[in-house]
């Protein structure tokens, strides 16, 4: 399936829920008052809706899903959901972001259930900043999140961080040393503008800035085309580094996703507004009629993003699915 630009968009990102466990400080938009939830009254995507626009979405060319949050594994039915999608034969990768919490207890399940890989999020390796930029987190829970995967075989692993200049910048030292010994895919994203308090400027670390305080790091093949990150490795280390450069060396032009809300809304790009609705053709039972839909908000994929003007988007990242 071709977008409007010529894109060949093969990859869907799927958000599960926009519920989350944790309050991080790029993500959501604020802290909600004490028993207070957001998306009390949000339609959220079924199990059974999940599996049709897998299945249809599957028709016109998508093969890779990434399933997302908020915290995907707030929902029950994760492991049925997972189950579905490996039965659609031309999805043949499906992985999961995470921020780990509750990974330890589920990994091995979740690996028996069909998911292949997994990416989670690695703010900090200390535990009081980890706490602070997540709200409540523990890093001790993360950390066995990322023991348990590697044991159940959900490989490559890969650690999403954030760098954001004066908060966890200094800790790059420490994270390289976890590809050291182990085959973790440590991925360096750059701060994006998805709330105010990440629409600072001078937050931003850029991927050059990085390469100019490593000229050790060695780069490696690509793994796949249209991949997101520069990977990169140490001398000695069994792991890579990737370099995640949305807003110093974008990307858009090779961009192959789409997502999905949770709520049924289709995004072309994680900086614009651009949303379709599918939930009126969800409660029809004409496949014809959702494929139709599906490629028409897939060939009006925008162009690329604008995170430059550092305006920001209407959802915010848990509400959209990273």
């Amino acid at each position: 399936m071709l977008d409007q630009y010529g894109r060949s968009i093969t990859y869907l990102r799927l958000s599960l829920t926009p519920r989350c466990n944790l309050n991080c400080i790029y993500c959501r938009p604020g802290h909600c008052p004490a028993g207070f939830d957001p998306f009390a009254q949000t339609r959220i995507l079924t199990g059974a809706e999940i599996d049709r626009l897998v299945r249809v979405l599957a028709g016109l060319g998508i093969h890779k899903v990434r399933l997302t949050g908020g915290e995907p594994l707030l929902r029950p039915d994760l492991e049925d959901i997972i189950c579905q999608i490996r039965g659609h034969m031309e999805i043949t990768d499906l992985s999961m972001t995470t921020n780990g919490q509750d990974l330890a207890a589920k990994a091995a399940a979740l690996k028996e259930a069909g998911l292949m890989r997994v990416n989670i999020s690695l703010d900090s390796l200390r535990a009081d900043r980890f706490e602070k930029i997540t709200g409540n987190g523990s890093l001790a829970r993360a950390l066995a999140g990322i023991d348990a995967s590697l044991a159940a075989g959900l490989h490559p692993v890969k650690l999403n961080t954030v760098l954001m200049r004066g908060v966890n910048d200094d800790e790059l030292d420490q994270l390289f040393d976890l590809t050291r010994e182990r085959p973790l895919a440590l991925r360096l994203i750059e701060l994006m503008p998805m709330n105010q308090t990440a629409a600072a400027p001078d937050q931003l670390v850029t991927g050059t800035e990085i390469l100019q305080r490593y000229p050790q790091l060695e780069r490696v093949a690509d793994s796949y085309p249209g991949q997101p990150a520069e990977d990169y490795r140490l001398p000695g280390h069994r792991g890579t580094i990737g370099l995640i450069r949305p807003i110093s060396q974008r990307f858009c032009h090779v961009c192959n996703r789409v997502r999905i809300t949770a709520d049924g809304q289709v995004k072309g790009c994680l900086g614009q507004d651009d949303e379709y609705d599918l939930l009126p053709w969800l409660d029809q039972p004409d496949d014809v009629r959702l494929a139709q839909a599906l490629a028409a908000a897939i060939r009006a994929k925008p162009l690329s993003h604008h995170f430059e003007t550092h305006q920001v988007p209407s959802r915010s990242m848990d509400h959209t699915g990273g």
